[in-house]
């Protein structure tokens, strides 16, 4: 890969990553300033999780129609459309003075919560297959990232001039976002980073997906298995990014400011563990091709240990809170990048985004239920066990997918090169 071509990927990536980051943060304040949302509205634990319940559920219908159109259409006036979309509903959530009419205009802003698919489909054209877990790693850090943005913006915005205001500037940034990336990031052939077609030339829209390939995604069995662990490998991280902050508030008993700062070294921490856990990927992948299942395997596993100590830890010890729960943070996330990776070892480019769409569905589908499970037994257990109870259980779950995936996953990694290369030798033929 030539120098100028790797440090411009590189810039895509960084510019992506700064998209997607703010657009999690923008997802993410809402949980900072719950509490405040819970008062105003009168509503319980179970009414404020149904609010995230319903904004991922009504993603979750749009998945389909986004992975299409990334996969058909130019990927980055997309990113930019999904930009624009982000500030008008966030401003339009601000419009309401009732709990209905908050509900209904939150769940519009899940209209554009669908960027990932795009963005990993234009990161692998950019980057070849033994190098996309870092990018996808930095790209899949935007969750943590975001969260800290959305931390800090929340804490100081949020509670200084009410939850509107700060809707209304994270409102603003999507809108800004939206223009940079449509200036500033190239659209680039799919397939152009396969090894095997280096050197070839590839016209934009040479390879593009139709229905029945699409379809088609839901029968190859290493797709099965990584949608499988995605549906109950999401429900942990949908119930830590809607309760955590109020947990740390309701129940450990944190003001703000101590709240943030936790979240501030958690979250930093996270970012490290995404990064980490793409490279170890990319190492274990180079040496055998079921390495980032087994990446995903020993995560979880190590997920569900370490954020049970941490939510057991006496609440008095504070210090010791933060040292575990910055060590579970650092582990949480090392399976998210191996997972995107996973998608695009076994897909061909042109259905790389349907391919993510089905996975993000898979992921919602069922963890959209997380908030809403988590705030019912919060009602009758505690915010604590609520998220214990289905964190753990769903990681557990997912283990043992990944193990399966393991054994699943060569024969479609080789079977996918196998069709890329016959590409090539095709393509090799028309220009001799």
């Amino acid at each position: 890969m030539k120098l100028s071509l790797l440090k411009y990927a590189w810039f895509v990536a960084i510019i992506l990553f700064i998209f997607r980051s703010l657009h999690m943060a923008d997802i993410y304040v809402i949980s900072v300033v719950l509490p405040q949302i819970l008062e105003e509205f009168q509503i319980t634990y179970a009414s404020g999780g149904a609010i995230f319940t319903a904004t991922f559920a009504f993603s979750v219908l749009l998945y389909p129609v986004w992975g299409y159109l990334f996969d058909k259409c130019s990927r980055k006036s997309l990113i930019s459309i999904s930009g624009i979309l982000w500030g008008i509903t966030t401003w339009l959530n601000t419009l309401p003075r009732n709990f209905l009419g908050f509900f209904i205009t939150r769940t519009l802003t899940g209209v554009d919560d669908t960027p990932p698919s795009g963005i990993n489909s234009l990161i692998s054209d950019y980057f070849p297959p033994k190098s996309r877990g870092k990018p996808l790693g930095l790209i899949n850090a935007t969750g943590a990232f975001g969260a800290l943005i959305g931390t800090i913006v929340g804490v100081i915005l949020g509670y200084s001039y009410g939850w509107r205001y700060l809707f209304l500037i994270t409102g603003g940034v999507g809108i800004l976002m939206a223009v940079i990336v449509y200036f500033s990031v190239k659209d680039i052939p799919r397939g152009s980073s396969e090894p095997e077609l280096a050197g070839l030339k590839l016209e934009e829209g040479a390879y593009r997906i139709n229905f029945r390939e699409m379809f088609a995604l839901v029968k190859k069995p290493s797709l099965l298995f990584l949608n499988l662990q995605g549906f109950f490998g999401v429900f942990p991280w949908q119930c830590l990014q809607a309760w955590i902050f109020t947990y740390m508030l309701k129940e450990r008993l944190f003001d703000e400011s101590q709240a943030m700062i936790i979240m501030l070294v958690w979250l930093i921490v996270m970012v490290i563990g995404n990064l980490v856990g793409g490279a170890i990927g990319d190492i274990l992948f180079s040496k055998t091709s079921s390495g980032r299942a087994i990446v995903g395997a020993v995560d979880v596993f190590l997920s569900a240990l370490a954020l049970y100590v941490t939510l057991i830890w006496p609440i008095e010890d504070i210090i010791g809170f933060t040292v575990l729960g910055a060590i579970a943070s650092f582990i949480l996330p090392m399976a998210g990048p191996n997972v995107s990776a996973a998608v695009t070892d076994v897909t061909e480019p042109e259905v790389r985004s349907s391919a993510d769409s089905l996975l993000r569905i898979f992921e919602f589908a069922g963890s959209s239920a997380s908030p809403l499970i988590a705030g019912y037994l919060a009602d009758l257990y505690g915010l604590g066990l609520g998220i214990l109870y289905v964190s753990v259980s769903t990681w557990i779950v997912c283990g043992i997918l990944f193990i399966v995936l393991a054994f699943v996953i060569p024969k479609d990694i080789m079977e996918t090169r196998n069709r890329i290369r016959s590409r090539a030798e095709q393509l090799k033929k028309t220009i001799g």
